[in-house]
C-alpha cells in the first residue's frame, strides 16, 4: 500500500472519529443548555467541519512528522 493511500485511509478514520465524537459532545451540551438537540442531526455544515478538522489535522501532523515523533517518544505506541 502506498504512503498516500495509507495516510488517506488513516485520515478518513480520524475524520470519522472526530465527527462522531463531536456530534455526541454537541448533543450532550445542547441537552444541558436546554436547547433541542435534534438540530445536531440537521446541521451538515457542522458535520463537514468536524470531519475535515480530524482529516486535515491527521494529514498535517503526519506531514510535519509529529505522528512519527509521537510513536517514537510517547507511551501510545510502546
Amino acid at each position: 500500500m502506498t504512503y498516500i493511500k495509507k495516510i488517506t485511509i488513516e485520515g478518513v478514520a480520524v475524520g470519522l472519529s472526530t465527527l462522531l465524537l463531536g456530534i455526541v459532545v454537541r448533543y450532550i451540551i445542547a441537552t444541558f443548555e436546554g436547547i433541542n438537540p435534534n438540530f445536531v442531526f440537521k446541521n451538515s455544515g457542522m458535520w463537514l467541519s468536524l470531519f475535515l478538522t480530524g482529516f486535515l489535522l491527521h494529514i498535517g501532523l503526519d506531514l510535519i512528522g509529529l505522528n512519527h515523533w509521537y510513536c517514537k517518544n510517547c507511551a501510545g505506541c510502546k
